[in-house]
């Protein structure tokens, strides 16, 4: 990896395992624990799916910026 290139994608990174630490913690879960459904499933597993959905779209992101035209040099 060349840091030059992309000097701030280590600290990105690092702050989006922080975002997914804090998403998927006790105090933000126990939000959605109740008993409520929306679209007939448990909020709970809503949030959970689209949480961890949205961490990867990020990653995916993240990652992806860099990776154009720089090659393996």
């Amino acid at each position: 990896m060349n840091r030059g290139q992309h000097p701030r994608r280590h600290e990105r990174l690092v702050a989006l395992f922080v975002v997914g630490c804090l998403l998927f913690s006790y105090p933000l879960m126990d939000l959605f624990s109740g008993d409520g459904r929306l679209f007939g499933l448990p909020v709970l597993w809503l949030y959970v799916f689209i949480a961890w959905f949205l961490v990867i779209i990020a990653t995916g992101l993240l990652l992806r910026r860099g990776g154009r035209g720089g090659g393996d040099r």
